[in-house]
């Protein structure tokens, strides 16, 4: 299910909430800012709050900051939880004296950061270093990304930091430690592959939004930093990934009208995935440069297929 999809939801269900019965206990109040140059008009506010608070998108209360005690920053995810693989961030800014939604605000140098106690090293992973405006219609929300190569565990922990800027001030949130959490059995939304002896990421953008059916397909294919402590962030480099899904526990059958993602002007992958049916999905990956010459992705197991390929399930 999409997020405009769950914006309507809870636009409906403020709506509903809000126009049953005389009862005040009843009812949502949201408060709307008048005359304030620094938030956003009533229908944006409106709209803000309610993807905010649709009960998909959670905040992450570890990457809350509070600053001059006049803003507070908060940070959603999906659920309010992280794990393996490609996440959505979400980042609004609240005026605590008229609970605004701040219009004009930045979110940059975010920092995921791994640090491996076992082996006494640390690593980044891909990630989007910087916010953007998620969506036109409410322009309070700013949206990025972090893919996270491993889960949290005894011998290794997470931490994330950022900067926040607006009207010429500056903050930055220090290393929190996060958790990160790992994905069911049999599920792997990321995978990597090495061209000229350089590791790139190939990030599977919301598989748990996949449905029977034609479905659009993204996926950002990020280069490991030559510091790996360093944010890894999207390759200026152009290749085209061709995909066919199969169908491991029905015979590696697959499904037809599969399109190769293409990068985009954004820098996001986009294609046409279709699934048959319902159950475990393998996207089995081959990797072009612009000469069309595969760096990534051969039938190293004469299966048939790509040995490179992500796992979902639908």
């Amino acid at each position: 299910m999409n997020y405009r999809l769950f914006l309507f939801l809870g636009l409906t269900a403020i709506f509903l909430f809000s126009s049953c019965g005389d009862d005040v206990e009843d009812k949502v109040v949201i408060n709307i800012p008048t005359d304030d140059d620094e938030c956003c008009n009533a229908e944006e506010t409106f709209l803000a709050y309610s993807f905010l608070n649709n009960g998909y998108v959670r905040e992450l209360p570890e990457l809350r900051d509070t600053i001059d005690n006049k803003y507070v920053l908060k940070a959603y995810s999906a659920g309010g939880k992280l794990h393996v693989g490609y996440n959505d961030l979400f980042f609004a800014l609240i005026k605590i004296s008229t609970d605004g939604y701040v219009r004009d605000f930045q979110v940059n140098d975010i920092k995921p950061l791994m640090t491996m106690t076992g082996m006494n090293m640390q690593h980044s992973t891909p990630t989007s270093i910087a916010t953007t405006v998620y969506d036109d219609t409410f322009p309070a929300v700013r949206h990025a990304w972090i893919s996270f190569l491993m889960s949290s565990s005894d011998g290794g922990y997470w931490e994330l930091s950022y900067k926040a800027a607006w009207q010429q001030k500056e903050i930055e949130h220090s290393a929190t430690v996060i958790e990160v959490n790992a994905l069911g059995s049999g599920q792997n939304w990321l995978k990597s592959f090495k061209k000229d002896e350089q590791t790139y990421y190939l990030s599977l953008v919301n598989p748990n939004a996949f449905q029977m059916g034609i479905n659009t397909i993204q996926a950002y294919v990020s280069k490991q930093s030559a510091d790996k402590r360093v944010p890894y962030q999207i390759a200026d480099e152009t290749f085209t990934i061709e995909i066919t899904p199969t169908m491991p526990d029905m015979g590696d059958h697959s499904s037809p009208n599969n399109t190769p993602l293409i990068k985009q002007e954004n820098g996001v992958y986009e294609g046409n995935l279709n699934l048959s049916m319902t159950g475990l999905w393998n996207i089995h990956l081959v990797v072009k440069d612009q000469e069309g010459t595969i760096v990534a992705g051969d039938d190293n197991d004469n299966s048939g297929y790509s040995s490179l390929y992500w796992s979902v399930t639908i």
